[in-house]
């Protein structure tokens, strides 16, 4: 089974646990296992939080996830036209007392693969890629 996901969803802080949901249903419907589920859902939501938070100076904007699903890996691609990422930013762990900072090591963390491109004033481009562990397709 192969599942192609793509949207274009607001920077509203409402749909992350709606679209976390979504692709984890999806993720548990085709057998995979319950860790990898939750990684996968966990960068997700660190992806989409970090456009919401970061990306945009003006509020109600857009940006754009795609996603294919397979039994053996998933690959998810989080892209905004926001400010772009400052120079190292994601590169080394924040300070112990930063309040923020930690999503995109968080990420690396969970997903297998993570490649990261930006630009000041284009916006950023998260690919994620995560190999599945799955007992195949579920009844």
């Amino acid at each position: 089974m192969r599942l192609v996901v793509d949207l274009t969803l607001p920077t509203d802080a409402r749909l992350i646990s709606q679209t976390r949901r979504m692709f984890s249903g999806y993720l548990e419907e085709m057998g995979v296992d319950d860790d990898d589920v939750s990684d996968v859902a966990l960068a997700l939501a660190e992806a989409c939080t970090n456009v919401m938070r970061h990306a945009y100076a003006q509020p109600d904007q857009c940006f754009h996830l795609s996603a294919e699903l397979r039994p053996e890996e998933v690959v998810l691609v989080v892209e905004d036209e926001g400010i772009g990422l400052p120079d190292g930013v994601g590169l080394s762990m924040p300070e112990p007392e930063a309040t923020s900072g930690r999503g995109l090591q968080i990420i690396r963390q969970l997903m297998t693969s993570v490649d990261v491109q930006t630009a000041p004033a284009a916006g950023t481009r998260v690919q994620m890629r995560k190999s599945l562990r799955t007992a195949g397709l579920a009844p």
